[in-house]
């Protein structure tokens, strides 16, 4: 996959960003963004997937649901052609979808806007030009990680090489491990905790393969993509 930068106009994260490594079990908040909740975060996700990806989103939801502060309810999105090419925001709420976005060198992507430090909608693009081919695991993974990315957290760490951490927030070329990659860990649940409770809000790490420009309420995400 060649080198591309991404430039989008809100809050974006991309799955499986490639460069430094963030400290393992460190503060993965996503620079303090998060919904304007006090306790458990209550939230409609509209699911705006094909078939193939059911399973998968299923399971991600499941998995952030067993968190004590995330409580999602499922809306049966639109799931056509435009509207999984666009996947547009919906106030209030997150949306879902899956499409061939071309090669754009990222197979997932998160993007929020905020206010403040307040997330108000937030969308999650898997991109099925690179993984209509890919395994079931690596499928699982990235569906996994957008979706936690749009709750408010980063990635425990960027660097392929390293050890696999157990968790989808993690990079990996193998991610059934071991440990498996697939789902969230005890750390990402410690880290809703304290997000949601607001008794430890903090700034993600600095991964030098990123950078974050911000104007007025907008923020871009750039990062280089493997």
């Amino acid at each position: 996959m060649r080198l591309r930068l991404l430039a989008i106009a809100a809050v974006v994260v991309a799955g499986f960003v490639s460069f430094a490594a963030a400290p393992a079990q460190a503060s993965h908040s996503w620079n303090g963004y998060h919904w304007n909740r006090t306790g458990e975060l209550h939230i409609n996700v509209y699911r705006s997937v094909t078939s193939d990806w059911t399973s998968a989103y299923g399971t991600a939801i499941n998995d952030w649901n067993a968190s004590a502060w995330i409580g999602v309810t499922t809306v049966a999105g639109a799931t056509d052609t435009s509207t999984r090419s666009s996947c547009p925001f919906v106030t209030g709420a997150v949306r879902v979808c899956n499409y061939a976005y071309g090669a754009t060198g990222w197979s997932g992507l998160a993007s929020i806007n905020v206010s403040g430090s307040h997330i108000t909608r937030a969308v999650a693009k898997m991109n099925d030009t690179y993984l209509a081919s890919s395994s079931t695991a690596m499928r699982q993974l990235v569906m996994c990680q957008e979706v936690g990315h749009d709750w408010g957290l980063a990635h425990q760490d960027e660097n392929f090489s390293n050890p696999n951490l157990g968790t989808c927030m993690d990079y990996t070329s193998n991610p059934l491990g071991p440990p498996n990659n697939t789902h969230p860990n005890t750390h990402d649940y410690n880290q809703l905790a304290a997000i949601y409770n607001h008794s430890g809000i903090a700034a993600d790490a600095d991964y030098s393969g990123r950078t974050m420009i911000r104007t007025g309420e907008t923020v871009t995400m750039v990062t280089w993509n493997e």
